[in-house]
C-alpha cells in the first residue's frame, strides 16, 4: 500500500511539471510606412528630413559611398509551446515588416521599397 501512495505521488508531481506556453513578442519601429504615407514621398524631390518627419528615426542607418540608407524593421513573433518532462515542442511564427530608403549625397530620396506582411 505504501508503494502505491509513493507511485501516485510521483505521478501527480510529474503531471504538475508539464505545462503550456504562449508568447507574443514585438520589436522594432512601429509600422507607419503604409502606402498612404509612402505615396506622398516623391523620388528625386523628397528629402531625408521628409522621411524622418513622416516615419521617425529608423532602426538602422547605413552609410554607403555616395548614399545613405534608412532601414526600418518591425518584428512580430507569436508562438505556442508544450513543455513536458521528457518532450518539449514550440511553434513560432515570425513576421517581418520592412522599409528601406536610399538618399544621395544631398539627402534627396533616390529610391525606396516597403513590405508589410499581413
Amino acid at each position: 500500500m505504501r508503494r502505491t501512495h509513493w507511485l501516485l505521488a510521483a505521478l501527480v508531481t510529474l503531471s504538475l511539471l508539464g505545462g503550456c506556453a504562449q508568447y507574443d513578442n514585438q520589436r522594432g519601429v512601429d509600422v507607419s510606412w503604409q502606402a498612404s504615407v509612402t505615396d506622398s514621398l516623391v523620388k528625386g524631390e523628397s528629402t531625408r528630413q521628409d522621411v524622418l518627419a513622416k516615419l521617425g528615426p529608423p532602426s538602422q542607418i547605413i552609410a554607403l559611398q555616395d548614399e545613405t540608407v534608412f532601414y526600418y524593421l518591425f518584428e512580430h513573433a507569436e508562438g505556442n509551446g508544450l513543455i513536458l518532462v521528457v518532450y518539449n515542442r514550440f511553434d513560432t511564427q515570425t513576421r517581418y515588416d520592412r522599409a528601406v530608403f536610399f538618399f544621395d549625397e544631398n539627402d534627396v530620396l533616390g529610391d525606396y521599397a516597403t513590405h508589410i506582411r499581413d
